[in-house]
């Protein structure tokens, strides 16, 4: 949760100009080391469970979904699924057409193949900005699958918890 907290901050803070004086490469670290550890547990406690409640890995996916239907309050789902969808939507409207933005020769250009186009400095520090949203959305996206799958995981498992100890201890 601290993650998709931090991607959403750090994606306001980049939308004003100059807000982040970072270098682009604090600000992918910091919201990609909180994402990824958390979804590759996550991925791997998913694929575990599924496994071992399948048998094979070709029917484990669809168990996985199957899990977080069952487990995880609409609410949750709905929320998930926004956030999720917003996450995507920032990192492909950031994916920008015109080129790399560079400075040469005290001008400001876009290289987009080698075709070099002058352009203002607005330009190049919106295509800067631009850019540096692009690995804080794809942490934003990882971080939410991480929260709604691991949910899932831990009613789950709470649920087997209770019907365990609502059916009293093993007769012997």
């Amino acid at each position: 949760m601290t993650a998709i907290v931090w991607c959403v901050v750090l994606l306001a803070a980049s939308a004003l100009p100059g807000a982040l004086p970072l270098p682009t490469a604090a600000i992918a670290g910091s919201a990609l080391l909180l994402a990824v550890p958390s979804f590759v547990i996550t991925l791997f406690a998913c694929l575990l469970f599924n496994v071992r409640q399948t048998g094979n890995r070709a029917r484990a996916s669809r168990a996985m979904f199957r899990l977080v239907g069952e487990t995880v309050p609409a609410g949750l789902l709905i929320a998930g699924g926004l956030l999720f969808a917003g996450f995507w939507l920032v990192g492909v409207q950031s994916v920008g057409g015109a080129g790399v933005p560079e400075q040469r020769a005290g001008e400001y250009v876009t290289n987009n193949h080698g075709i070099v186009t002058v352009i203002s400095e607005d330009e190049y520090l919106t295509l800067k900005e631009q850019g540096r949203r692009i690995p804080v959305a794809i942490a934003g996206g990882l971080s939410v699958f991480a929260a709604v799958f691991s949910t899932a995981l831990v009613r789950r498992e709470e649920q087997r918890e209770t019907s365990a100890t609502s059916r009293g201890p093993a007769p012997g």
